[in-house]
């Protein structure tokens, strides 16, 4: 490592270490053009008045995975491996939902995002030095590296046909590369301040992007160089999440709240609560049920529908979440690098 990519790598550990300390927070003020959250009323959820199988959940397994906190998790599409990134520069591959190590990968920086692609055979990374890796997931073998960014990469997402891969930086920039080739398709610049997450609609028409200032973009991919401003917060965005049938988008913030929007007009449809920063958010397979994490050391799963809380799950500080596809299994990391399986119960 050069002198240039050792200062750049300090940097980037210097602002994640502040990051996690106040929770990304970033009292930006919003402007005139978009709504913001002050002018949207938050509705109470209210306990469920029918039973839900997302009421009956029990741990399955915990993994002593890391030993220092978990910054990414994902599931294979085929639901037969898990993927788990930490601050400490690991990469992990576990056999799911059984917890089994497969394979384990050192790259000496924070590891801030995983994604596979939608055939499972490749999974992508994003660290603190900038750089987007491709890996083989039979092999565990490093087969692309895309590097243009000149601060951490916070975010990556594979479109829905695996053609192209997005990642969202803290240098307030966007890129999209071509998967087979790597070769950097577009760079898009919109964001005023950094980048915490990227998503692709599931029919890949549109991108959505969050930063630290509190503005959600969405990107037409057939016009991809301009953007819209779909809302814009008092406080940073953690993540956003679209759900499965694409019509609605889920953002998390450092305001504590959680709030579902409706993607064709910008609605607010419902807002949820927790005591603390919201890290992360999960969709079910069917989209009716949204689960978020949580500074204040709970996992809370919401009702899309109505809005109802469903449940709470108490614990460690969970940084992360995520749902397989067949909506049986939930899985959580934390901070003291621990895995938590968690079964739904029917």
């Amino acid at each position: 490592m050069n002198l240039e990519q050792s200062s750049r790598a300090v940097l980037a550990m210097m602002a994640i270490a502040l990051a996690v300390s106040i929770g990304g927070c970033n009292n930006s003020q919003p402007t005139s053009e978009v709504p913001n959250s002050e002018t949207l009323t938050p509705q109470t959820p209210t306990t469920p008045t029918t039973p839900s199988p997302w009421q009956k959940i029990q741990l399955y397994r915990t993994i002593e995975a890391h030993t220092t906190p978990i910054r990414c998790i994902a599931i294979s599409p085929d639901r037969s491996t898990l993927a788990s990134g930490s601050f400490g520069g690991e990469v992990k591959l576990w056999k799911f939902p059984t917890g089994e190590l497969l394979h384990s990968i050192e790259m000496n920086t924070t590891v801030t995002s995983i994604n596979f692609n939608p055939d499972g055979q490749i999974f992508a990374t994003g660290d603190t030095e900038g750089d987007v890796k491709l890996w083989q997931l039979s092999t565990s073998k490093l087969v692309g590296n895309f590097q243009g960014h000149s601060f951490a990469v916070q975010s990556v997402a594979f479109s829905p046909d695996g053609q192209t891969l997005a990642s969202g930086s803290w240098d307030k920039t966007i890129k999209l590369w071509e998967t087979k080739t790597g070769k950097l398709l577009h760079t898009l610049e919109g964001h005023k301040d950094m980048v915490t997450s990227v998503t692709f609609s599931p029919d890949g028409k549109m991108l959505a992007s969050s930063d630290y200032e509190g503005t959600i973009e969405l990107w037409q991919i057939d016009q991809i160089e301009s953007s819209r401003s779909f809302i814009r917060l008092l406080d940073s965005v953690e993540t956003i999440k679209f759900s499965p049938d694409g019509q609605r988008l889920a953002s998390a913030s450092s305001d504590n709240s959680v709030k579902l929007w409706d993607v064709s007009s910008g609605r607010m449809i419902h807002a949820f609560s927790h005591s603390d920063v919201v890290t992360d958010l999960a969709f079910s397979a069917d989209g009716q049920v949204l689960a978020s994490t949580s500074r204040d050391r709970t996992v809370k799963l919401w009702d899309v529908t109505s809005g109802e809380a469903i449940d709470t799950l108490e614990g460690n500080f969970r940084t992360v979440i995520n749902i397989s596809s067949d909506n049986q299994f939930l899985v959580t990391g934390d901070e003291n690098g621990q895995i938590q399986i968690w079964q739904i119960v029917e």
